[in-house]
């Protein structure tokens, strides 16, 4: 079998393990919030917050490093990463026990203590993972870390029910997370061909910290953009308003997560092809931005029409109300999508300080949420926080591709602006007509909206119609040609 053969293939499972996953990821979330109360599951959102602030395994990109090293394939270098995972773990766990008494005191209550230090033991198994899974995909061989990933997540997802009723409370949440680590561990054991070794390599445990240390940065403040207002809202709102602002979250950040990763898999072998060329980059560029501004003003217009039906369907009517925070978080992660395009088209160009950097400027939607909990403002303030935060991020990152690869700016502002200007008209319309959210008629107005929004990208943006419109005559020659070449032909021309 070709490379070329074994890269789409293994993309293509990769592709659908992560819609998978994504999907047994919601579909637990769905359970816990219709069984639990909004405390209940407000503190299970501030567990798996906490776990997620103190794992450095992750950030580090431990896998990642056995990948692209040129060592990945010796037996001693893999000793060596899963020595530096091993006390990496230690270390994680033994910062959260450390700091069990004063989070149970202080965040919350002194009566959850035991459950923090039960928590703190997952990164010390998670330590113990073998990491052979990821070594085989230096060979195009994904179907061991495929299964390493899926398995946990489909086994966890199919004991959320039966936990939920046994416990009826957070605990739940935390047997999950313990299952979910547990189960890896077995799995990666038994997929892997070697032994599980750790041992101390003295230069190699350098080398593994030097490539590691800017992702473990990165990967705080990557934190601080993503949880950093739920750590806001857990510190100075109660547990059932956490609850609520979790839901709205995971609505937001559901299609974003997932059409960034899918996106960027496709994206960046693009980009990378063409990455001495200025002209064709920055034609992939435009068309790849393009897309990704179509599909922000979708996902946001899904929200503001249907959210909350989607919302009380889901998570039952405990949540009435939480659509339109979901819907002012979703146009926050709208930009973010947007900014997804800058982050491929710099990575493409090797040029990582860019998206530290940007990643630092998000921050600036931080410390303003910090002053909106420090007022107990209404949450919807934390959504206009986030959106300040991306366009911030955003500025800066199109002003370096400009000043350091010669992309123009208006490459990335006019998609953006026409993605902004098509939700601000829909939201004015949907604020005028009288219809309330819960009627069936916002899904054909959804539809509507989606229609006219595609229309207007295609009038204003004349490449992306070209694009759209060889697509569909390529189509149609195949399937015999049902619609007139000459009538397809005109429309190019107009």
């Amino acid at each position: 079998m070709s490379v070329a053969k074994k890269t789409f293939l293994g993309g293509s499972f990769l592709s659908v393990s992560e819609v998978v996953n994504q999907a047994c990821a919601m579909v637990r979330n769905i359970i816990l919030a219709r069984f639990l109360t909004k405390e209940d599951f407000g503190i299970a959102a501030l567990l798996a917050l906490i776990l997620t602030l103190f794992e450095m395994t992750g950030k580090m990109a431990l896998s990642q490093q056995l990948i692209q090293s040129k060592y990945g394939d010796e037996p001693a270098y893999v000793d060596s990463i899963h020595f530096t995972q091993l006390v990496l773990g230690a270390v994680s766990s033994l910062l959260i026990l450390m700091c069990a008494w004063p989070l149970a005191h202080f965040v919350t209550g002194p009566q959850y203590i035991s459950s923090l230090l039960l928590l703190g033991l997952i990164p010390l198994i998670n330590g113990l993972n073998h990491l052979e899974v990821y070594r085989r995909t230096r060979k195009l061989s994904y179907g061991p870390v495929v299964l390493a990933e899926m398995i946990p997540q489909v086994l966890t997802t199919v004991a959320a029910w039966p936990l939920t009723v046994y416990f009826k409370d957070y605990r739940a949440v935390l047997w999950l997370l313990l299952g979910k680590s547990l189960l890896s561990i077995v799995i990666t054991h038994l997929l892997a061909d070697r032994r599980f070794t750790p041992r101390y390599h003295r230069d190699w445990l350098i080398e593994s910290l030097k490539f590691g240390w800017p992702l473990l940065l990165a990967g705080f403040i990557q934190m601080g953009n993503f949880q950093g207002d739920s750590m806001v809202v857990a510190a100075r709102y109660t547990l059932a308003q956490l609850g609520e602002y979790s839901v709205a979250l995971t609505m937001a950040m559901t299609p974003s997560v997932a059409l960034l990763r899918i996106s960027h898999s496709i994206a960046l072998p693009l980009l990378s092809e063409v990455q001495g060329d200025l002209a064709k980059i920055t034609e992939r560029y435009a068309r790849y931005v393009e897309i990704m501004a179509f599909l922000s003003c979708a996902a946001t217009l899904g929200m503001l029409f249907c959210g909350e039906q989607v919302i009380i369907l889901f998570y039952g009517t405990k949540y009435t109300g939480v659509g339109s925070l979901a819907c002012l978080l979703t146009a926050a992660q709208g930009i973010r999508i947007i900014r997804g395009a800058t982050v491929g088209v710099t990575m493409a160009k090797s040029d990582t300080v860019n998206i530290l950097m940007a990643n630092v400027w998000r921050l600036s939607g931080l410390a303003l949420a910090a002053l909106v909990g420090w007022l107990q403002a209404s949450m919807a303030w934390f959504a206009l926080t986030a959106f300040v935060g991306e366009v911030i991020a955003l500025v800066f990152t199109t002003v370096k591709l400009h000043k350091q690869h010669a992309i123009p700016p208006m490459v990335t502002i006019k998609p953006t602006l026409l993605a902004t200007i098509c939700v601000l008209v829909a939201a004015i319309l949907h604020r005028i007509v009288p219809i309330g959210t819960a009627l069936w008629w916002n899904w054909p107005l959804l539809i509507l909206a989606l229609i006219s929004g595609f229309a207007v990208f295609m009038f204003f943006l004349l490449p992306m119609r070209f694009a759209c419109i060889g697509f569909i005559l390529k189509l149609n020659t195949r399937l015999g040609s049902p619609l007139p070449q000459s009538w397809l032909s005109a429309n190019t021309q107009i």
